[in-house]
């Protein structure tokens, strides 16, 4: 008989095993379906903005008609007065909170948006913003009743920040860890008749290397807002040459010489792309802030998409210090208002360049938070509000079904934890469809798609950018 030592360690090691075989069973059929893309004539680019740390939405998007104001009010502890009610999270919808109408929604009084975040109202208006209404990572549709009674399967580590981070970028919540790669590096090995001629991916990062993406093939181009990433001191012509003539080697190990030719082609890439951005400075049209940084290079290298031959680029870019568990209230405000300004500069320049409808720019994060109050801020929780910001977004209108926000609701687990109502396969879908993956391939890039919506029938399940 095993002892109980062994019978835990036998049963371990099997956990892990059938981890790894799921994992390589989904990366197995990402790659079958590589590369069945075609070629493009047109420009198209996506911008993720990550939300590092867990962006506290149902602020940023919140109900002005009775009763589901009162509601919300209510469930938050109260309106927020510094004074008088410290631990209150509840915006004043008079002061504190930008009218926008409620198209698609069932709150017939409208919505607000946080009041710094003036610039979204305005796209909103003008029909360029819309907004996802309690997107978060499933598996497969949910209820309350079944979320209760344990018999549909959820996200492997719900609530924690590294794996939903990672949830959001792989969209294969039930495996933990970047086993099956990002939907983003998933995309571009679809696509691999794209950007012909070009010698860099078509994944560009500004935030350094993440899951997003990196594919079971490609890899993202990784660059920097203070400069492209080149190798130190290769300019004098001693060093330059000496370096040369190393690379230049034939070497009799495999290995050295994979080494020796990846080299020589990052250090090629980085000086055609430096010579590429050499002639865009657009720092005097953003604010000087992380997110207007990056945003900043970004536009830059749109503005060089013709002499780096690109015309589909994904690019991404994160901000962290989301993650408001001691105090929401005055953090948000800050981070909104450069979030805000940032994007405000960006639009303008996609104007000055002609690529407003060409470019669209959508948001993520780890997860939505509770809508109690810890205190003076909020914690962990799941569904959240995203938007999508492009001339081709079918704006002015909330996507996906907004929530009743009261204590007890049929989409509270608990603490004002919200089960999500839309699935990030429907709003990633929506994404890579107007991006140009073929209808066929939606299944290779969102393994759960077909849980949620038929990829072949309705390749733009929510509508926000489909025809």
């Amino acid at each position: 008989m095993n002892t109980r030592r062994a019978f835990l360690r036998q049963a371990n090691c099997a956990a892990v095993g059938t981890v790894s075989m799921a994992s390589s069973l989904f990366t197995l059929k990402m790659t079958a379906g590589a590369a069945s893309g075609g070629s493009f004539a047109d420009h198209k680019s996506l911008v993720c903005l990550f939300l590092l740390g867990g962006n506290d939405s149902y602020n940023m998007l919140v109900p002005t008609d009775d009763p589901a104001y009162g509601e919300y009010t209510t469930v938050r502890g109260g309106l927020h007065d510094p004074n008088t009610n410290p631990t209150g999270l509840a915006l004043d919808r008079t002061s504190e909170l930008l009218p926008i109408a409620s198209a698609g929604q069932a709150y017939s009084g409208g919505f607000g948006i946080h009041h710094h975040l003036p610039f979204l109202q305005t796209r909103y208006n003008a029909g360029d913003l819309a907004f996802v209404a309690n997107v978060g990572t499933l598996i497969e549709p949910a209820t309350i009743a079944q979320y209760n009674a344990g018999s549909i399967l959820t996200p492997v580590g719900l609530f924690s920040h590294s794996d939903e981070q990672m949830h959001w970028q792989t969209v294969v919540p039930q495996i933990r860890g970047a086993g099956p790669k990002g939907w983003a590096g998933r995309m571009a090995d679809c696509l691999t008749q794209a950007n012909q001629g070009s010698t860099v991916g078509m994944n560009i990062s500004v935030s350094g290397n993440n899951v997003f993406q990196s594919g079971p093939v490609s890899a993202p181009y990784i660059t920097d807002p203070a400069g492209v990433v080149k190798l130190r001191d290769y300019t004098g012509m001693a060093y330059t040459n000496a370096v040369d003539n190393i690379l230049a080697q034939h070497y009799g190990n495999l290995y050295q010489n994979k080494l020796a030719s990846s080299n020589r082609s990052a250090i090629d890439t980085a000086e055609d792309f430096a010579t590429a951005l050499n002639p865009y400075d657009f720092a005097a049209d953003f604010p000087d802030s992380q997110t207007g940084k990056k945003l900043r290079n970004i536009a830059e290298i749109l503005a060089a998409k013709d002499v780096l031959s690109m015309n589909r680029q994904v690019f991404f870019l994160s901000r962290g210090g989301w993650d408001h568990h001691n105090e929401v209230i005055n953090a948000q405000e800050i981070l909104f208002t450069e979030i805000n300004d940032a994007v405000e500069a960006f639009w303008n320049k996609l104007g000055t360049l002609g690529l407003q409808n060409d470019v669209i720019l959508f948001t993520a994060t780890d997860f939505g938070r509770t809508l109690t109050s810890n205190g003076r801020g909020s914690d962990h929780a799941w569904g959240g509000n995203a938007f999508m910001l492009g001339g081709s977004v079918n704006g002015g209108a909330i996507y996906g079904e907004y929530p009743v926000l009261a204590t007890g609701s049929n989409w509270d687990i608990g603490r004002g934890r919200l089960l999500p109502t839309t699935s990030v396969d429907e709003y990633c879908a929506e994404l890579a469809s107007w991006f140009g993956v073929p209808s066929a391939e939606l299944g290779t890039i969102f393994p759960n798609c077909e849980n949620f919506f038929d990829p072949s029938a309705t390749p733009y399940p929510l509508g926000i950018l489909g025809p």
